[in-house]
């Protein structure tokens, strides 16, 4: 008994040392973190890094749905001089052979965020810069409500719940979805996107997360 308290203080140690390193200290410094200006100059642009904030409604359907527990956002450097080519699409550059290096995630792309949705695990595409890729929002809806229509071999969750199955008035609403006939509903009946899955889609459109960084932009 006698050892006890060296015991308990050996035991806080433990405990109170990586939580104090990992966790206090990381969320104080980034508390402090502010936006970097560009130079005209040197970057050739203005304004600053990061720029706008999120969908924040839209962010609030992507954490509740548990998309984080099998996307991420974020992109992770390459070591032992890896090339970019692995990551071919992951940025702004869309075309068969990027030119532009995707650049790494810093803690700075999530400044604007109240939560950042680093992610579990990397089931799914990682969606950092996911905006680029989108270029239908029907589809992307489509895939939200039935994936295995748009890719049979999906292994992505129906997300349902998050539209409505109508009847349908006159020529039809503007954001009914256009399914393969055994993922349709009866005849004379639509499915349509409820309101928080067009804030889902207006957040997953607005990640791009490939700001050139202050003094670091590439130059042509």
């Amino acid at each position: 008994m006698t050892n006890f308290p060296k015991f308990i203080y050996g035991l806080a140690f433990a405990f109170g040392l990586p939580w104090l390193l990992l966790v206090i200290i990381p969320a104080l410094w980034g508390q402090k973190l502010a936006p970097l200006p560009y130079d005209q100059d040197r970057d050739g642009m203005t304004g600053a890094y990061p720029g706008g904030g999120i969908y924040r409604q839209g962010q609030l359907v992507y954490l509740r749905e548990g998309c984080n527990q099998c996307h991420t956002q974020v992109i992770r450097p390459s070591f032992e001089g890896l090339t970019d080519g692995w990551k071919m699409g992951w940025g702004s550059d869309q075309t068969p052979q990027p030119k532009l290096v995707v650049r790494p995630s810093t803690a700075r792309d999530y400044m604007h965020e109240p939560v950042a949705p680093l992610g579990i695990a990397r089931n799914g595409p990682d969606l950092a810069n996911v905006g680029y890729r989108i270029k239908d929002d029907k589809k992307l809806l489509q895939k939200l409500y039935a994936p295995q229509s748009l890719f049979p071999w999906s292994v992505m969750p129906a997300h349902r719940h998050l539209f409505k199955v109508q009847k349908i008035q006159g020529s039809g609403a503007a954001h009914a979805l256009d399914l393969p006939k055994e993922f349709a509903p009866e005849k004379g009946y639509e499915v349509v996107p409820k309101p928080e899955t067009l804030e889902l889609v207006k957040y997953i459109k607005s990640l791009k997360k490939d700001e050139p960084i202050p003094g670091q932009v590439p130059q042509e």
